[in-house]
């Protein structure tokens, strides 16, 4: 599987092709960390887009606990 390097804006961007995304469960979203290797780059997932989802829901649900309570109440 073979990536092209592009250049948008000021960024450096590797396209990787979806059969690879799909064989290591990545997604848009991902936060991925980048590591120099001996023969090359090492690429790991540190985050999913999931869990960056119930972030934003965990900060919604504390900044609305009092009126989510009383709603569950009702």
């Amino acid at each position: 599987m073979a990536s092209d390097i592009q250049k948008r804006g000021k960024k450096w961007v590797v396209e990787l092709p979806p059969e690879l995304l799909a064989r290591l469960g990545w997604d848009v979203g991902d936060v991925l960390t980048a590591e120099i290797v001996d023969d090359g780059i090492k690429y790991t997932r540190t985050r999913t887009a999931h869990d960056n989802t119930m972030d934003i829901a965990r900060d919604v649900m504390d900044g609305y606990r009092e009126t989510l309570d009383a709603l569950a109440k009702s």
